[in-house]
């Protein structure tokens, strides 16, 4: 008690496992009767403090309370499992605050004075209403005059308050069924538990279940809205999920130690849709995370990581970001058209009753530490975009409205999903105008992946033939569906069935009933379970960066800054190839190649650095994601300009991937030709090579060398046929001057 009491709490814990050692059955009668127990104890409580420390008990300044802890059994509940046979009981419920009001002084005790008269007399009336755990109610009217007939007036300042304040739980998102509405419970907390949680935090509470009559009227329908008493507030921060067994963490190790561990994760990633692999790297590093950082400065680096897809109708991207859904471990889904800027934030909203504004927290903050997803972003109103600025990359939704300051937590990894302004991607447009969405927003996403519908008739025969499989598996199976189907409302059930998993085999590693081709090997597989359970355990790691992976940061950033500039670009000449404007590349770029590459350290299980290996994976990830489009746009205005040159349009719709340029590049080598995507690319590798020297003439033969030597691995290096017919060009268009005397460039662009 001495201690409680020197850490300024005045709830005294009490385990119901000590309450059943005093007497047996003694701890379901304290459940079933609360009232009865809880009084009398806090009494004898009391008493038992005057006699042993009288000081102490004088200087309280509430009175004790006594916080049950322990299993409440079938009495430990989410709000969907409250029912009129737990009315009077003392229940725990669990669940994410979702609405929180103002905190209100209550009345508690009335100090009345003789009106007119100044003799001291002092006249106390007791206040309690429906809340109070007596049985009696004291008079809530203020009396007016004392037993002599003298009137009499309040004392405002002298009367006893405490604190008040109500609200709103609801079950986890996690936790509630499919296609029902969300259950939840108004909480009133008195005294010292006003202001323990916000909208946004998962909570516990502890309490008595009351109904309460409604006020007004002299009929009553005989339906009594019920209300929990809380009488312990504690926050959690962890969800009921599968354990690990010793298998499990074998298998894991022995994945992760593969050479192809990140292609097959990816490759079991929404394994139903065909392609899309770099896509589904993406939103695999995405799952697992970065690591966050708080600075004793108070700056905090957010580990999160965010990701747009953009791309034409029916490509897979909606199908993407259920699979998100259901794999991770907290997720909720919205729509740009059916989501409003406060509805993804936060929301003021005034109680029709008492006309006070009360807190509702929005998607982004019910999505603290996990993932929200939103389809249709590109539907979204651009004022309901701006209020998403500050969660995407701060991490916290700050209010000021109504006289409220609050700012609430949204450390939530945010996986949009959006078409072209256009409806379909524009080869002739550049990638920023063919999303539409402005810098300030596309630069707080760490990856931008453009999904299209351009494909060989090979890959279509490989789509279409997928999902005929997946049709013919459907009607052979068992109709199972995965996601959340059998949810409890009592959390001793669910926990039930987790220790039931304990003693189980460990899970199923590799999918046995893969769709394949005829005459083809299955594909390796990873079931979803056993992908949960990797990503779930790939998240608890946080290595650091070493040496050798920061100066590989460091380098990596300065050559996406060079390669994403203008190059030799003429900007006051409307007919440049590559005047077309990408990408920003920024400081937030930065962060994002760091929070790549430790998620991609993560899924290699290193706990302890961030290897060079792994930042030139999440830096190869970034040039796909910022680059795979912008050759295909360069190609299509030669193309346009072109005319009818190729009559073979069926095969003109195959996308080109760098090794496939590299393998054209080798073509147009022989023919003495170089493609436009290698062309712009070797334009701007040139650019870069003289500014890093500082010097405007140099070596034809080191130039080349050094353009090579600032590809990443899988471009094809520029042969000596390719450079010379790109110096032609560069020099047809006065940027550059070979001088073949001496077999010189010299920059003049």
């Amino acid at each position: 008690i001495d201690s409680e009491m020197a850490n300024g709490r005045f709830r005294i814990p009490v385990e119901l496992k000590d309450v059943k050692k005093m007497e047996e059955g003694l701890d379901r009668r304290l459940l079933r009767f609360p009232v009865k127990y809880l009084l009398a104890w806090e009494e004898a409580l009391l008493s038992f403090l005057r006699e042993s420390n009288e000081k102490a008990a004088k200087s309280l300044t509430q009175a004790l309370k006594l916080d049950i802890q322990g299993s409440f059994g079938r009495n430990h509940v989410t709000p969907r499992g409250m029912n009129a046979t737990m009315i009077h009981n003392l229940v725990k419920v669990e669940g994410i605050v979702t609405k929180a009001g103002l905190t209100h002084p209550k009345l508690l005790q009335s100090i009345h004075l003789r009106k007119h008269l100044d003799d001291g007399h002092v006249e106390q009336r007791d206040h309690r209403d429906a809340t109070a755990f007596v049985n009696s109610t004291a008079a809530g009217a203020m009396p007016t005059v004392d037993s002599e007939g003298n009137e009499l007036a309040l004392e405002i300042g002298m009367s006893v308050y405490k604190d008040c304040q109500k609200f709103l739980v609801q079950e986890a998102p996690e936790a509630a069924p499919a296609g029902q509405i969300p259950r939840s419970i108004e909480v009133i907390c008195e005294g010292d538990l006003a202001d323990k949680a916000k909208p946004g935090d998962r909570v516990q509470v502890a309490g008595v279940y009351k109904p309460f009559p409604k006020s007004g009227g002299d009929f009553t329908d005989g339906i009594w809205p019920a209300r929990l008493i809380a009488t312990s507030v504690n926050l959690i921060k962890e969800m009921t999920e599968a354990p690990f067994v010793s298998d499990d963490v074998k298998n894991i190790k022995s994945i992760a130690a593969r050479e192809d561990a990140f292609q097959l994760l990816a490759r079991s990633f929404a394994p139903s849709i065909c392609g899309h692999e770099k896509v589904k790297a993406g939103l695999l590093l995405q799952m697992i995370g970065g690591t966050e950082k708080n600075l004793p400065n108070g700056t905090h680096l957010r580990g999160d990581i965010n990701v747009l897809l953009v791309g034409d109708p029916s490509c897979g991207k909606s199908q993407m970001l259920r699979f998100v859904m259901n794999t991770a471990p907290l997720a909720i889904s919205t729509t740009g058209r059916g989501s409003s800027g406060v509805g993804l934030t936060a929301a003021m909203v005034r109680e029709p009753g008492s006309r006070e504004f009360t807190l509702e927290a929005g998607a982004m903050v019910l999505a603290d530490r996990g993932v929200i997803c939103i389809d249709e972003f590109d539907k979204m109103g651009m004022n309901d975009r701006v209020a998403i600025h500050e969660a995407m990359e701060q991490q916290c939704v700050t209010i000021a409205k109504a006289g409220m300051h609050v700012t609430l937590n949204a450390r939530c990894s945010v996986v949009a999903a959006a078409n072209p302004i256009y409806g379909n991607f524009d080869p002739s447009l550049d990638l920023a105008k063919n999303i539409g969405l402005p810098d300030s927003l596309l630069s707080r996403f760490d990856l931008v992946f453009v999904v299209r519908d351009l494909t060989t008739e090979e890959i279509d025969r490989r789509i279409a033939s997928q999902v005929l499989r997946q049709a013919q598996q459907r009607l052979a199976s068992d109709g199972r569906r995965r996601g959340v189907e059998h949810v409890h409302s009592s959390i001793l059930e669910r926990r039930q069935e987790v220790d039931l998993r304990k003693t189980q085999e460990a899970t199923e590693v590799f999918e046995k009933n893969v769709a394949r081709a005829e005459g083809e090997e299955a594909p390796e597989v990873l079931t979803v379970d056993f992908l949960r359970k990797y990503l779930r355990y790939c998240r608890r790691l946080a290595p650091k960066l070493s040496d050798a992976a920061r100066a590989e940061v460091s380098e990596r950033y300065v050559d996406m800054r060079l390669r994403f500039q203008s190059g030799f670009a003429d900007l006051n000449n409307p007919n440049a190839d590559n005047k077309k404007p990408r990408l920003a590349v920024t400081t937030r770029t930065l962060e994002a190649l760091i929070r790549l590459a430790t998620a991609h350290a993560k899924l290699k299980l290193r706990k302890d650095e961030v290897l060079p290996e792994d930042v030139q994976e999440a830096y190869r990830l970034m040039l796909i994601a910022r680059e795979e489009e912008m050759p295909e746009a360069a190609e299509a205005a030669a193309a346009a300009g072109a005319g009818d040159d190729d009559g073979d349009g069926g095969e003109a719709r195959g996308r080109k991937r760098p090794r496939e340029e590299a393998a054209e590049g080798a073509d147009a080598d022989a023919a003495g030709m170089i493609s436009p995507a290698r062309f712009n690319a070797l334009r701007t590798l040139i650019a870069r090579t003289f500014a890093r020297r500082g010097e405007m003439q140099l070596a034809r033969g080191e130039l080349l060398e050094s353009v090579n030597a600032g590809l990443t691995e899988g471009e094809g290096l520029f042969t000596e046929a390719e450079f010379a017919v790109a110096l032609q060009q560069l020099e047809n268009e006065n940027k550059v001057m070979f001088i073949a005397e001496s077999g010189d460039v010299v920059s003049i662009g």
